[in-house]
């Protein structure tokens, strides 16, 4: 059995779905569970506590963007922000793949303010998910104040912990992100 680890996992619900053409949260998946329900699941077989990042329509604990229409990282600020903790594990709903045992590879113990996934094989890291400590507010917030929204900007600038993710594994990173993404998952 595993003990889940002692800190807080965030599902990043929060938005619209453009390329998909309407929100992923809530979309259907085999099984009765919506990709929301899903990747919640997989975080709490890792974590101490679990809350949802966005304007999803959940009943779990739900963390609202101080920034609306910033993307993840508003999100993410939202989340270190909130002081629920001081270590995340953070996931976007459009991972619905992700499995407990893939995640709790990034809450291993480390000095790093991030941990993210280096699949084999490919030239650079994953931004998400990610484990990020409460520390990297300030730098958060610098990059939204500068306009920068990209989580991957943040992430390199954190200097992150990279733990390598076989490729054979690394189908459980797989984004649902349009149409047809959605229908290969069906």
């Amino acid at each position: 059995m595993y003990d889940r680890w002692p800190h807080t996992g965030a599902v990043l619900a929060g938005g619209a779905g453009r390329r998909m053409g309407r929100r992923k949260d809530s979309l259907p998946l085999p099984g009765g569970r919506s990709m929301l329900e899903t990747v919640a699941a997989a975080l709490a077989g890792t974590c101490r506590d679990v809350v949802v990042v966005g304007d999803a329509e959940t009943v779990m604990t739900r963390i609202e963007d101080l920034r609306p229409g910033q993307g993840p990282l508003g999100g993410i600020e939202a989340l270190l922000a909130s002081n629920l903790d001081t270590h995340y594990l953070v996931c976007p709903c459009d991972l619905p793949m992700v499995t407990a045992a893939v995640l709790r590879r990034l809450t291993v113990a480390t000095g790093a303010v991030a941990t993210v996934f280096h699949v084999d094989g490919e030239p650079d890291f994953w931004p998400l998910p990610a484990r990020i400590s409460a520390g990297a507010l300030a730098l958060v917030r610098s990059h939204l104040d500068g306009g920068r929204r990209a989580v991957h900007d943040l992430v390199r600038a954190l200097d992150p912990n990279v733990i390598a993710l076989p490729r054979e594994e690394s189908k459980a990173l797989a984004n649902v992100n349009t149409p047809s993404d959605y229908e290969a998952l069906r």
